[in-house]
């Protein structure tokens, strides 16, 4: 599959998912025009950064606790690099931002959507605020060692589902680990990929790296994750 190969109908559809209310005629069709050309562009700039510094990547200081909050582009480091800073990216008033995925190895240039991290956002500070009055996290199924599932009736509040950028007809969930940081649950997709090639992950692999291989999108706030018995299981970061 050619990772590149991402229809615009396709595109339109999850980002006018994520965009909640937003109207069809009220979508910029821009973004799913423009992203995969921008992401190419800045995968060449990055490509020359590299060539040109020793291997050094033009990174931020990392932005979060989760692995693709760690490797943001600086684009203030690119100016030589690039003709101009995307026009989807958060610093051009975008949804989006612009990550690298396999710094040490093969750094490939990918994007995360903001509009997910304001939706966990709201959600982690319901969960902070609980376990601060009650002295315990609003736990539900276990689904992973230390991983659970968010109790929503403890929370007093509709449960909380977003669409996945991988398959539009598949939802992410919330999940709480030991210490109570909200993620989401990406493994319906990593057994929809694994079934579509026909593929059997390596020992010890991260499969979050399915998610990405072939897509634009990383896997926002996302767990590790290894096959374990013929299932994808969830573990703590």
């Amino acid at each position: 599959m050619n990772r590149w190969k991402l229809t615009s109908a396709w595109l339109v559809a999850v980002l006018i998912l994520l965009t909640g209310c937003m109207r069809t005629d009220e979508f910029d069709q821009r973004i799913a025009k423009d992203l995969p050309r921008e992401v190419k562009e800045v995968q060449m700039a990055v490509d020359q950064y590299r060539k040109e510094h020793n291997n050094v990547l033009p990174l931020k200081p990392p932005q979060g606790p989760t692995l693709y909050q760690k490797y943001i582009l600086d684009f203030s480091k690119m100016s030589s690099y690039l003709s101009n800073i995307p026009s989807n990216s958060f610093q051009k008033g975008g949804h989006f931002v612009f990550v690298v995925v396999d710094p040490g190895k093969n750094p490939e240039v990918r994007v995360l959507d903001l509009r997910v991290t304001e939706k966990l956002r709201e959600l982690q500070g319901r969960v902070d605020v609980y376990k601060e009055r009650h002295g315990k996290l609003p736990k539900g199924s276990q689904q992973g060692e230390g991983i659970y599932d968010v109790d929503y009736r403890e929370l007093k509040t509709d449960p909380v589902t977003l669409p996945s950028p991988y398959h539009s007809e598949l939802t992410l969930s919330p999940v709480l680990n030991s210490k109570g940081t909200v993620y989401l649950d990406y493994r319906k997709d990593v057994m929809r990929l694994l079934e579509e090639s026909d593929q059997k992950p390596d020992k010890g692999q991260d499969l979050r790296e399915i998610l990405y291989r072939d897509s634009l999108f990383v896997p926002a706030h996302s767990l590790p994750m290894e096959w374990k018995n013929g299932d994808p299981v969830l573990k703590e970061e």
